[in-house]
């Protein structure tokens, strides 16, 4: 990380299924929220109770694509096979010691199978809202040249800035 820059905005993105351009998003897509699996544990050595997560284990991630129209993009993911789509972005931060803005490249990979399909409204005149939920399975985030986070549900893999948080689960089971 460079000192001194202050992060301001993703400047801008694109999608790409399987390497073509995903055209028609409607310039929004709602990343998934991360929240560790956790169970209640209380007893003796511990005042009351507490959620304790289990390193590595996630609920649900959701991710959802907004489309202007029903276009052949949308319904491509609407097929029940898992699909892997790659977020490319520009994201900006400030040099408040010159004032210049400099270009940060953000990759988000994610990989899963459509759980949702809203058709949206048809309304004269204005777009359709059609919307894409998909239940995530993989998701891997480089910001720049680093690999930020890698979370694989299914291979059990869950590292963040290049600690192997699962390895040692991976090496017992």
């Amino acid at each position: 990380m460079n000192k001194g820059l202050i992060p301001t905005k993703l400047t801008d993105y694109n999608i790409y299924n399987e390497n073509d351009m995903l055209i028609g998003t409607d310039g929004e897509t709602q990343l998934p929220d991360l929240e560790a699996m956790t169970s209640e544990i209380s007893g003796a050595g511990i005042a009351g109770s507490m959620e304790d997560p289990t390193p590595g284990y996630f609920g649900s991630l959701e991710l959802e694509l907004k489309f202007r129209t029903i276009s052949e993009e949308s319904g491509n993911l609407a097929a029940p096979k898992a699909h892997t789509l790659t977020l490319r972005a520009a994201q900006t931060k400030h040099n408040p010691a010159d004032g210049t803005n400099l270009q940060e490249g953000v990759k988000v990979v994610v990989r899963g199978i459509t759980k949702s399909y809203s058709l949206g409204k048809f309304k004269q005149g204005e777009t359709t809202d059609t919307a894409v939920k998909i239940e995530l399975s993989y998701i891997k985030i480089t910001r720049g040249n680093k690999e930020v986070l890698e979370l694989d549900k299914f291979n059990h893999i869950y590292v963040v800035n290049g600690i192997d948080y699962m390895k040692s689960i991976r090496d017992l089971i």
